[in-house]
């Protein structure tokens, strides 16, 4: 039961992320989503939150703290990253997160706030890019080879977890066949992500860059 409410809870909070990218990427309108839309939504991120979480409790309780070494460095990659890109710039600190702080306590800001990103990262996609040198923190562009990365690189992650699991891991762990867990796991996570496309493709609000606010507007039947 409880792991029943933490996963509804966590699905919340991921559709909630989706919620506040949009919002960001429109500024002045208020994002409602369609009956559709939010089933949709909700059926990806369950999968994916789903496959994740398991991938992640069976890879670690196989190989204890064999598993450790992988785990670190998938959450130090998406630690970092908003960073490198902040120093390959050159950019500046935004001025405007806390006027009454030092420039180091806007530093101690930044890195909780990457570092809630990177742990969010870590079990799904986000729905926002972070862009340290913008006083939003948030870019708004929403370029989809942003989530294809994210994707890719969790899909080959999660198969790495999957066979090591399967082939290193302790045979008895659910005494039952590894194998078709692992298929199971690895569909279920494909399936998410054809959700995921589905909503961008089809059901997102305004999902071509060109729409109007008049057209996004006609499209959003508050439910």
């Amino acid at each position: 039961m409880l792991m029943g409410f933490s996963l509804i809870s966590v699905t919340y909070g991921a559709i909630h992320c989706n919620i506040l990218a949009m919002q960001v990427k429109y500024d002045e309108t208020d994002i409602k989503l369609h009956l559709m839309e939010l089933i949709c939504i909700m059926i990806w991120r369950c999968l994916e939150i789903t496959s994740r979480v398991v991938i992640l409790v069976l890879f670690i309780g196989a190989l204890k703290l064999k598993s450790m070494p992988l785990i670190i460095v998938s959450f130090l990659i998406s630690l970092l990253i908003p960073w490198v890109e902040f120093l390959i710039n050159g950019a500046h600190l935004p001025k405007n997160i806390n006027q009454i702080v030092s420039p180091m306590g806007r530093i101690l800001i930044l890195i909780v706030i990457t570092a809630l990103n990177a742990a969010i990262n870590l079990f799904c996609w986000s729905g926002v890019k972070l862009q340290l040198s913008s006083e939003k923190l948030i870019d708004k562009k929403h370029i989809i080879t942003h989530r294809i990365l994210h994707y890719g690189i969790r899909l080959i992650e999660n198969v790495i977890m999957v066979l090591m699991f399967k082939f290193s891991g302790e045979k008895s762990l659910l005494n039952c066949c590894d194998s078709l867990i692992a298929t199971h796991l690895i569909t279920v996570y494909l399936l998410s992500m054809g959700f995921m496309l589905l909503f961008y493709h089809y059901l997102y609000p305004g999902w071509s860059d060109d729409s109007s606010l008049e057209e996004i507007e006609m499209r959003r039947i508050p439910i």
